[in-house]
């Protein structure tokens, strides 16, 4: 089977791999303030992904020893198996435990399964097209995002929490299928380098300019995880409970906000490829969601389409950055750096151990509203990286 055709596959792959994680995804925190409270949801997170972060320290070994075809598909069986105690509850008293470590599963083996992707694509990847390679993939990618809070939202609103989790299972059905007939073992990922701290080690006291430039694409990467953090857990809170907006207008408001996901990453990972390079479209993508998140702390009326508004142009400035990390990531390395792509995908969980972290401080001290005006601020940070990058151009 030729490479064009597996790409295909893992075009469509992360489609209903997106489906899975997305459909949940903004109703999440709601679903978990039933059990913890608003401000206890970020223990939960903290907790999750700690274990995350083991386990994934440990993915380039199952790789390296299993191969990724048979990784990828044990861990999307396991996702499937684990939405099953969330669509169907215990109503014993047990049933808060009963939830929350389900709950706790079904993410960790999201991270994981996105992962054993990642390093799949990239092993049938090339480095002149990686623009255009990630940026469709991306796109596919976010295709299902953008469905998702209308869909997520209506289950919502005939209030059922249950259901979105047990549609999110069944989304992964067909990836499930294509994996086992469609997909076929790659050599090289049991050649992978699976050695994470070597590559903590290295990336972290090498000054070569190669390590340099690794460690601030990684150090921009865990940003804007870090910004997907506190916004999807704490966004939908805020704007349900204190702002006032109804489910079903937040959902056409999320879906506006994750057009540019779809609309801008493939055509700028062209650009990237073919005239500019990285690193300008990364510095214009940190000004405009740095500047656009500290707007979401001022604006407080009850009106959707201005909340759709702001919220389109923060997504504006994460999905340049997200394509142009990815690309700059990927051209940079090869499929046998499994470590070094763990260490990209560790960033997610860490992100939401830190973005936990960050908010639960703040809440001693400011109220919801201000959260946003602090990871603006935080955003900022992201020019110092990006400007001592060296361009691919």
């Amino acid at each position: 089977m030729n490479t064009k055709k597996l790409r295909i596959y893992t075009y469509i792959g992360a489609v209903f791999m997106a489906l899975y994680s997305s459909i949940p995804a903004y109703i999440n925190s709601s679903f978990l303030k039933s059990f913890l409270g608003e401000k206890g949801i970020g223990w939960l997170y903290s907790a999750t992904s700690l274990i995350t972060i083991i386990l994934m320290l440990v993915a380039p070994w199952l790789i390296k020893r299993f191969g990724n075809k048979n990784v990828l598909v044990g861990f999307i069986g396991l996702s499937i198996l684990s939405t099953i105690p969330l669509a169907y509850p215990t109503q014993k008293v047990i049933h808060s435990i009963h939830s929350l470590t389900a709950f706790g599963i079904y993410v960790i083996l999201g991270y994981l399964t996105r992962y054993t992707l990642d390093v799949y694509l990239e092993n049938i990847s090339d480095n002149k097209g990686t623009g255009f390679i990630r940026g469709l993939y991306m796109t596919f990618y976010n295709l299902a995002w953008l469905i998702s809070p209308l869909l997520a939202t209506y289950l919502v609103s005939q209030g059922n929490y249950n259901l979105v989790y047990g549609v999110a299972g069944l989304a992964l059905i067909p990836f499930f299928l294509i994996a086992v007939f469609g997909l076929k073992e790659n050599r090289s990922a049991k050649k992978s380098d699976n050695n994470v701290w070597l590559e903590i080690k290295y990336l972290w006291a090498e000054k070569t300019q190669i390590a340099r430039n690794i460690r601030g694409i990684l150090l921009i990467d865990f940003l804007l995880n870090f910004f997907y953090a506190v916004t999807v857990i704490y966004m939908p809170i805020y704007l349900h409970d204190h702002i006032g907006l109804s489910w079903a207008q937040i959902g056409l408001a999320f879906t506006i906000m994750l057009i540019p996901f779809v609309l801008f990453e493939l055509p700028l990972g062209k650009i990237a490829d073919q005239w500019l390079g990285e690193k300008e479209l990364l510095i214009g993508g940190i000004i405009i969601i740095a500047l656009s998140t500290m707007a979401t702390s001022f604006l407080t009326l009850p009106n959707w389409i201005l909340w759709a508004i702001i919220l389109f142009l923060t997504r504006t400035g994460a999905s340049t950055i997200e394509i142009m990390k990815e690309t700059y990531l990927f051209k940079k390395i090869d499929g046998i750096d499994t470590g070094i792509i763990s260490l990209s995908r560790i960033n997610v969980p860490f992100s939401y151990l830190a973005g936990s972290v960050f908010a639960t401080i703040i809440f001693f001290f400011l109220d919801l509203r201000y959260l946003f005006l602090c990871l603006g601020l935080v955003m900022l940070l992201g020019l110092k990286f990006a400007w001592g990058l060296k361009d691919t151009k």
